[in-house]
């Protein structure tokens, strides 16, 4: 069981973005949450401990427990950590358009691809005051074993966080006109959540309900999540190339760049 929140914070501006996140989380868990900055070399870890802790004392944050630690591989640090049960790592997503990878940011997919245990992330689009907290737990699917995979993690996080599960499927539209195992698109695709949704809710003794969304599947979920407030979306990956795939298709990288609300990913 989840037992502390840790903001993994590099000596970025935008590492405050990720604590704001990592506090409302661990207050809504009830939880401890702590910060961890992850540095190369022994050498360096009293300059960057001195830079973080003026930093956080500079926007009134500094009431939390900070470690700094030395390590040869931030990837490597924060993925074991990730995979430990008892820990939920929370991450900014630094990325920059054009390059995939570093959409997400290079370290950031190096964490997730390591896990096998859902990532927190928060991305550059994430709107704290729309998001104060989480009411709905919004799960991307789409009628395969892996994206179904998520779902026993995002119950048992919707349970925690007193929050409803909701299924989103996309229809891409277009590929509307290519044969698919689930057309006619629209019956198939609502009868497959419909299921879905009774078989979770009665399996995890939880309210969930579903939405179909249509078009593009990456503007789509955006779009979406543009008007939502106090909402996390869930999705999987294949993790072969950072966040290269998800479960609506191809659109990771979009989504967490784009999306207003924080992002929880799973490698299965």
């Amino acid at each position: 069981m989840m037992k502390t929140i840790v903001v993994a914070i590099d000596d970025s501006e935008g590492a405050l973005t990720s604590i704001e996140f990592g506090r409302r989380l661990a207050s809504q868990l009830g939880v401890e949450m702590k910060a961890v900055s992850v540095v190369p070399e022994q050498a360096d870890v009293s300059s960057r401990s001195a830079l973080l802790k003026a930093r956080l004392k500079a926007h009134r944050v500094d009431d939390m427990a900070l470690e700094v630690i030395a390590h040869h591989s931030v990837k490597d640090y924060l993925g074991a950590l990730a995979n430990r049960e008892e820990v939920g790592v929370c991450m900014m997503a630094h990325g920059r358009r054009p390059v995939p990878e570093m959409l997400i940011g290079s370290v950031t997919a190096g964490v997730v691809r390591r896990s096998r245990r859902p990532v927190f992330l928060c991305g550059p689009r994430y709107n704290g005051r729309a998001h104060q907290h989480v009411d709905v737990l919004a799960v991307c699917v789409d009628g395969s074993a892996l994206s179904e995979k998520m779902l026993h993690h995002a119950a048992e996080l919707a349970k925690r966080l007193g929050a409803r599960l909701q299924l989103l499927q996309v229809l891409d539209t277009s590929t509307s006109n290519k044969p698919t195992s689930l057309a006619p698109a629209d019956v198939s695709e609502s009868a497959y959540l419909a299921g879905l949704a009774r078989r979770v809710g009665s399996d995890q003794a939880l309210e969930v309900d579903w939405e179909v969304l249509h078009g593009d599947p990456a503007a789509s979920i955006v779009s979406y999540l543009a008007d939502s407030h106090h909402t996390m979306l869930a999705m999987t990956t294949h993790g072969r190339s950072g966040l290269s795939q998800v479960v609506a298709g191809s659109v990771s990288h979009e989504v967490v760049h784009e999306a207003p609300c924080p992002v929880v990913v799973l490698r299965p």
